[in-house]
């Protein structure tokens, strides 16, 4: 799943379990709601982690390529 998916679906089952809240008390619905919550909140922290290691994985390689283009220059130079 996308991070903004996920988002999207926890904003969606806050909705829904604030209008559980408003017309009835099923308890069991609400934990129900409550757990999904938080095993989609754990999955948007490892996405978006995963999500950044791979923008610094790719900042990195740039980086290197760059250094290795500059070499590559000075010797064809020098």
């Amino acid at each position: 799943m996308e991070l903004t998916e996920i988002k999207q679906t926890i904003r969606q089952l806050k909705k829904q379990k604030a209008e559980i809240r408003a017309s009835s008390k099923e308890k069991k619905t609400l934990k129900r709601i409550q757990r999904k919550v938080r095993l989609l909140k754990r999955e948007s922290r490892i996405a978006s982690r995963e999500k950044k290691l791979a923008a610094q994985k790719a900042a990195s390689d740039a980086a290197a390529r760059e250094a290795a283009e500059k070499a590559a220059a000075a010797k064809a130079t020098g």
